[in-house]
């Protein structure tokens, strides 16, 4: 008798980044107020800001499927939930998500590349959470760092032509970003070595400002900051703003990537501003984020959020398939 092949289950995505980023942005303006009202909150929510971009970047890029609806939401809820041991709970959640969809992945027979940076956040994350009132908000960097040198590497490869490094080849940029556990100056090492390990192995690159723009202006930032202090704003203006908001304008609307350009020259002016103004420092980076909005705005309709794609693809506006 003739075995019948095994069905294999369709994949539906649907956009779960939307809702995270748009409690992320809450928490960045919750963190901004909480600059005049009490600062002790201000570290916090910005943290639970950042891990919500995070988090839905994530499941986007690599989960995006509507099978993980329920992890998913629950992910959403705890991270949300400002009350210890909640993000370390969404942690667990995310990491759930993760195994499950390499699970799904295995069992359809695909493989793909390991980005071991890329799959080691999530546990690293609720590490992170689970341990920083213990070792402060420093031990929260560590994990963003690891998703976004991991993620954007796959962006600076194919706007730069960089050769895309994965498994055993990611250990160099593992050791610099858990020596920062040591010393918070270590940051510039770290951003400098990025670039030096995008480089190696590269054979022939191409120019995009956009790209170019984010890299250097993350190695000036961060270059001065043992000069001028605040190493964890210089990490969120220099590097994690940038990096976020090109890896997901990309992601979602290729078609406008080649206006990043200015993200990361504002968020590292915002930087510098914190020295002379603060609230004013503040307005730079509302504005960024701003623009941002921006850019992404094609993914923030209903039919966006069901399909998981920006309405220009849907449409099929020729300007849509325009890439840098």
């Amino acid at each position: 008798m003739e075995l019948m092949p095994e069905k294999i289950e369709a994949i539906e995505p649907w956009g779960v980044n939307i809702p995270f980023i748009l409690v992320g942005l809450l928490y960045w303006f919750l963190g901004g107020v909480s600059l005049n009202l009490s600062q002790g909150y201000h570290p916090y929510f910005m943290m639970i800001g950042s891990y919500s971009l995070y988090f839905g970047m994530i499941m986007r890029l690599f989960f995006p499927a509507k099978k993980y609806l329920p992890l998913q939401v629950m992910a959403l809820f705890l991270l949300g939930l400002p009350m210890y041991p909640s993000q370390a709970l969404a942690s667990l959640a995310l990491l759930a998500v993760e195994i499950w969809g390499i699970r799904d992945v295995r069992s359809y027979g695909g493989r793909f590349p390991v980005n071991a940076l890329v799959l080691s956040s999530p546990a690293a994350s609720i590490v992170s959470w689970l341990l920083y009132p213990i070792y402060g908000y420093w031990l929260l960097v560590v994990s963003l760092l690891l998703y976004l040198l991991g993620v954007n590497m796959g962006v600076f490869s194919a706007n730069l032509g960089v050769k895309a490094k994965f498994g055993v080849e990611q250990t160099p940029i593992f050791v610099l970003v858990l020596l920062t556990l040591l010393s918070h100056k270590l940051l510039p090492v770290v951003v400098l070595g990025y670039l030096l390990w995008l480089l190696w192995k590269t054979k022939k690159m191409k120019f995009n400002l956009s790209s170019v723009s984010t890299i250097l202006a993350s190695l000036v930032v961060t270059s001065l900051s043992p000069l001028l202090g605040e190493t964890v704003h210089s990490f969120a203006l220099g590097v994690m703003a940038p990096y976020f908001f090109g890896c997901i304008v990309y992601s979602t609307s290729r078609y406008n990537y080649q206006k990043v350009t200015p993200i990361p020259l504002i968020t590292g002016a915002s930087y510098f501003l914190r020295f002379v103004n603060l609230e004013a420092s503040a307005a730079l980076f509302g504005l960024t984020v701003l623009y941002f909005l921006y850019l992404f705005k094609d993914n923030l309709t209903f039919t966006s959020v069901r399909l998981g794609m920006s309405s220009r693809y849907l449409k099929g506006e020729p300007s849509a398939r325009e890439v840098p």
